[in-house]
């Protein structure tokens, strides 16, 4: 009996082409009476139709292979629900906090109350579109009339500081999530996003309304425990889930009988300059005038995938409390600090955190991480949360622009990429910085001859010779660039001709 050779198969042959020759080279071998393989033959045009087919499947194999790997995941989705299998969940957007000052008349007396949900908004000169923060905490009542008084701008006010808000783009109230069927496992989306995480309240009537509680995770709820949990999809829609009877009571059927309540907003747009907050809505009696002392910190667009990839695995080997100092530094992060550093001594936490955007968290941006991070920490860790130190960097350069370009063309880029190389998003607690990323980004510009850099050292401070800048457990290098005294520019062509 004679037995045919095993055909040869090249494993790397995935595309259209590599499949077209590939099954062409078969055909020669099995069917050497075919000898017409020109692109008009029938038999041409089914191996083409093949190839192509192929080529379309092996595209499917290999993202559906990809996107089953944190490291080749390319989709939001898929990281998502990856993460998701070690318990970790991608940060949602992140709203601005604020600090508020609001100056009474100097002749106010009596109580005056700010209500929950007070509305304090940028003007459009100020900001291009209102930016609107809310007061989210509980209703408020101040004695006026008790107030210190202080000369501000050069008149007399009771002044009130701080009083703490919350970029909040709308206030939802009352949202008929839908109807419940009685069913295990019922999942409704929250109609606006991004949700602000705190703010939910989730009602159900039976036949009187009663606020359920919201829980992290439904496997450590009893069945008949009134919880639901929380999960985003990779849009930052905000999804209700109810458990199954088992783990978690499932809603009493019902018509329009899950109603919800929370607040929207977030991302960087509430990172507003200082004194920019000055309308009030609605109006307080006997207020003159409101603002912000320093600007609005904290607001952040979601977490970055690729972060997520980075830092998922660090906080899932945490386990879900805080113990170490790595501990600490990655559960702040997670609920949405930009930057974090802890130092442990003894049974005391020191934890340095920085807002996105740069300025110093204010408190109820505290209060929320260590209510956060309460419920993570050793009963008898003691946490001692602290603000950024913020250390100037000062920079001195002689530029040499090459003939054929323009002075202060080659100026302006020079500026805006030391700006760059040094700015908040680049930089970290306890940072090293060298005086060789200066001349890398430099001499990186078209048009840039040569370069020396005349001073490099933290701002009225001396030279540092040694070209690298270190700096302490709480600090942060702040480098705004360069002033235009500091800079010298020679060389090139003047832009006046």
């Amino acid at each position: 009996m004679t037995t045919k050779p095993r055909p040869r198969i090249d494993y790397t042959s995935l595309d259209y082409e590599s499949l077209r020759a590939a099954l062409l080279g078969l055909a020669r071998e099995r069917l050497p009476e075919w000898t017409d393989h020109s692109p008009n033959d029938l038999g041409v045009a089914l191996v083409e139709l093949f190839a192509a087919m192929g080529d379309a499947l092996f595209y499917y194999l290999d993202r559906v292979a990809g996107e089953s790997y944190l490291e080749t995941a390319q989709e939001r989705r898929s990281v998502v629900n990856l993460l998701r299998l070690i318990g970790y969940e991608l940060r949602p957007p992140q709203p601005a906090y604020a600090d508020l000052t609001l100056l009474f008349h100097k002749d106010a007396a009596g109580q005056v109350q700010i209500a929950k949900g007070a509305g304090f908004a940028t003007t459009a000169k100020a900001t291009g579109t209102p930016v609107v923060f809310r007061y989210l905490r509980p209703s408020l009542t101040l004695d006026v009339g008790a107030l210190p008084l202080t000369t501000v701008d050069g008149k007399q006010h009771r002044v009130f500081a701080p009083l703490p808000v919350v970029q909040v783009d709308q206030l939802v109230t009352g949202e008929v999530l839908g109807s419940s069927d009685g069913s295990p496992r019922q999942r409704l989306p929250l109609a606006r996003k991004p949700l602000i995480d705190g703010t939910l309240e989730i009602a159900v009537m039976q036949p009187f309304q009663k606020i359920w509680r919201r829980v992290d995770t439904l496997l450590d709820s009893a069945g008949t425990d009134e919880h639901y949990a929380v999960r985003r999809d990779e849009n930052d829609v905000a999804w209700i889930e109810f458990g199954d009877g088992v783990r978690g009571k499932p809603p009493a059927r019902g018509r329009n009988n899950l109603i919800a309540s929370y607040a929207v907003g977030g991302g960087a747009r509430g990172n507003v300059p200082a004194r920019t907050i000055t309308d009030v809505s609605p109006a307080i009696p006997q207020l003159d005038r409101v603002f912000n002392e320093a600007p609005g910190t904290g607001g952040a667009a979601s977490e970055a995938v690729a972060d997520a990839v980075q830092r998922a695995p660090r906080q899932y080997r945490s386990m879900g409390r805080a113990v170490t100092a790595a501990d600490f530094e990655a559960h702040a992060r997670s609920f949405g600090v930009a930057k974090a550093r802890a130092r442990a001594l003894g049974n005391r936490v020191e934890l340095w955190i920085a807002p996105a955007g740069g300025g110093y968290p204010n408190d109820l941006l505290k209060d929320d991480l260590r209510a956060y991070l309460d419920g993570k920490r050793m009963l008898t860790t003691l946490l001692d949360l602290r603000d950024p130190v913020y250390v100037p960097v000062a920079l001195a350069a002689k530029v040499e622009v090459e003939p054929y370009f323009y002075r202060n063309e080659v100026r302006a880029r020079v500026k805006e990429a030391i700006r760059a190389l040094w700015s908040f998003d680049n930089v970290d607690f306890a940072d090293t910085l060298y005086v060789s990323k200066v001349y890398e980004a430099i001499e990186s510009i078209e048009g840039v001859a040569g370069v020396t850099v005349t001073h490099f050292g933290v701002a009225g401070g001396p030279n540092n010779a040694g070209g690298a800048l270190k700096f302490g457990y709480g600090e942060i290098p702040l480098s705004t660039g360069f002033a235009d005294q500091d800079l010298e520019v020679t060389g090139g062509k003047s832009d006046v001709l």
